[in-house]
């Protein structure tokens, strides 16, 4: 992602016209160190360097000095358009991502051309959203209509994904403007292509038929500001990245196919042989065959830049397949099914480019397909295919385990932490999902919990579909956990577990009368019993019980890149993704640094842990 400097900050008061001049801008990121990229009237938006919430009391978000946070400090009744925040730049259809940071029952919103609102909004534990939860889609207003009718065309998220108050949450946007023709005439709806909220996509394709409540104009525009409601509570935003999309699709035109029949090889020189068929189409597709298999062919054409960048290609075809630009293999020949992609990225000048298309089938199972997709700066995704080529063979319909009763489902489980750790099978996996929609997944070779997540249970396709490789995957937004034992001596910098001297053994788990279970196993010469319940659909607690406990025992209750403390019983982990929350204020909690991570270690009091993880 690009991000601009200081110096170019002061662009963005110039509008997309001068945003979108060179391919440089086509994906940037807004520069919070000052204003300067928006109008206020009001004084109740700031940069700052940090923020955090107080999570047991109303719209208090505090903040700490510094760049790269954009702040709301807003006193709940106070309304009116004075206290918005609205970009210098005006765009039509745009991409956009940020972070954003709620105070407890904050309420505010992201209005795309001014006119159409995402709803931002403490929904945290919500068991069923609404279109004026977080992520929605703000419903229209009509006054002239009866009473309860004058709402209109509002749309509720799929999932209500929503985090705690204070824990910092992600959404993109991808939003396609109402268009219009040579006379001004509106002849498309907006439409919001997707919304990502939390890593789930809860709103796909939704067609608006004009501005929603609140909006900057009564119309709907060809252009219009970003625009941040800042007259309904306290929030943080960081992060904004933006991607403009003003300019026309490069083009695919020449496009020739030479065709051959038989068993050749894809490694086959096609040259030394004689096509069967040769001839021109107006877009790519297999369907210039004359048979389903055993079949070469080759297309060579010319594709022509609009503007130099960085161009993405997405090659679909059945069977193997290779991509050249310029003569340079850009994918090589490599074999996939007719429902799987490949994709490379090519920075371009602009002018012509040369382009080929190699596609070679021996599998008669094996249904033909051909599809090539690309983008590149100022553009979106475009198809230079037939729609009916690049239709594969059918795929696997998946295989979902609901929740709608508490649910136990064991099976493996892939684990990563982050980005900078090689993911691992986890082989005694324990899921456990519950009708509130929040889930987790325990370790039963560790006594850990290593996941915990917010929307639907499983896919068991991997486990179930075909032989299966015995894995199942979340459902919903995710949140990774640590995956040490909870339990443990402190060794110097060390945390001593089953491999140094714990003793640790599994005892599987008992189920109570409404499925919840409770988790056994014997550690450091005591028996331990592991408890999670769900308390008001939104965050678990957890009870660990250790018979006469060692001496020094402690339990290991976060471990991430940041702990901070924010009240005498809340600690934040990663930068604010989640919380830890003691049961106990009078409980001696330490954060100590080791290893390059920092730990969160918690005395066995009385044979007990407790704690909370809210997330």
């Amino acid at each position: 992602m690009f991000k601009l400097n200081n110096q170019l900050s002061s662009l963005l008061s110039l509008g997309l016209t001068v945003l979108m001049a060179s391919s440089v801008f086509a994906q940037q990121a807004i520069p919070l160190n000052d204003l300067n990229a928006f109008t206020t009237k009001s004084n109740n938006w700031k940069i700052v360097g940090d923020a955090s919430v107080d999570i047991s009391k109303e719209n208090v978000l505090s903040t700490t000095p510094g760049k790269g946070v954009l702040a709301c400090l807003h006193e709940k009744g106070k309304y009116g358009a004075q206290y918005e925040l609205i970009s210098n730049l005006k765009h039509g259809d745009l991409d956009i991502e940020l972070d954003f940071m709620l105070a407890k029952g904050s309420n505010s919103g992201i209005y795309l051309q001014g006119n159409y609102e995402i709803q931002l909004f403490d929904s945290w534990g919500k068991k069923t959203a609404k279109y004026n939860d977080c992520g929605g889609i703000y419903e229209r207003w009509n006054d002239a209509k009866p009473d309860g009718e004058k709402g209109y065309e509002g749309y509720a998220p799929r999932y209500n994904v929503a985090k705690a108050p204070g824990l910092w949450q992600n959404i993109k946007i991808s939003y396609q403007a109402p268009r219009f023709d040579a006379n001004g005439k509106k002849i498309a709806n907006a439409v919001f292509l997707s919304i990502v909220l939390n890593g789930v996509t809860i709103h796909e394709n939704v067609e608006v038929s004009g501005p929603t409540r609140g909006s900057l104009t009564a119309e709907d525009v060809p252009m219009g500001p970003l625009r941040f409601q800042g007259d309904h509570g306290s929030l943080a935003i960081k992060n904004i990245k933006i991607n403009n999309f003003d300019q026309k699709p490069g083009t695919l035109t020449d496009l020739k196919y030479k065709t051959y029949y038989g068993g050749l090889l894809e490694t086959e020189d096609l040259s030394k042989h004689k096509p069967a068929e040769t001839g021109q189409s107006p877009a790519l597709t297999w369907e210039i065959l004359k048979e389903n298999n055993n079949y070469s062919y080759v297309y060579t054409g010319k594709y022509n830049v609009p503007v130099a960048g960085d161009y993405h290609f997405r090659l679909q075809a059945a069977g193997n397949s290779s991509l050249k630009i310029d003569g340079k293999a850009v994918l090589a020949m490599e074999w996939k099914n007719g429902n799987e992609n490949r994709t490379a990225d090519i920075n371009l000048t602009a002018g012509e480019h040369t382009i080929e298309i190699v596609n070679n089938k021996r599998d008669g199972w094996l249904k033909p397909a051909l599809g090539l997709w690309v983008s590149g700066p100022g553009f979106r995704e475009k198809a230079y295919n037939t729609k009916s080529s690049a239709i594969g063979g059918k795929g696997t319909d998946p295989i979902l385990i609901n929740a709608s009763t508490n649910t136990i489902t064991r099976s493996f489980m892939d684990f990563k932490k982050d980005s900078n750790t090689k993911s691992t099978r986890i082989v005694h996996a324990v899921s456990v999902g519950s009708p509130s929609n929040l889930h987790y997944t325990y370790d039963m070779d560790r006594g850990a919990i290593f996941q915990v997540w917010r929307g639907d249970f499983l896919d068991a396709t991997p486990m179930w579909n075909n032989r299966g490789d015995g894995s199942s995957r979340p459902r919903g937004s995710l949140t990774m956990l640590g995956n040490d034992m909870v339990l443990g001596k402190i060794n110097g910098n060390q945390w001593v577990t089953d491999t140094t001297g714990s003793g640790y053994r599994p005892k599987g788990y008992t189920i109570d009368e409404a499925d919840v279970p409770t988790f056994q196993y014997l550690a450091f010469g005591s028996t331990v019993t592991d408890n999670i319940t769900v308390v008001n659909n939104q965050y678990f607690d957890r009870l660990i019980k250790v018979s006469n406990p060692v001496k020094d025992l402690v339990a290991k209750v976060a471990d991430g890149t940041t702990i901070e403390k924010i009240s005498d019983i809340l600690y934040a982990v990663n930068g604010k993704a989640y919380y830890i929350q003691l049961a106990d204020k009078n409980v001696k909690a330490v954060v100590r640094n080791a290893n390059g991570k920092q730990e969160l270690l918690i005395p066995v009091n009385q044979g007990e842990v407790k704690y909370s993880i809210l997330f």
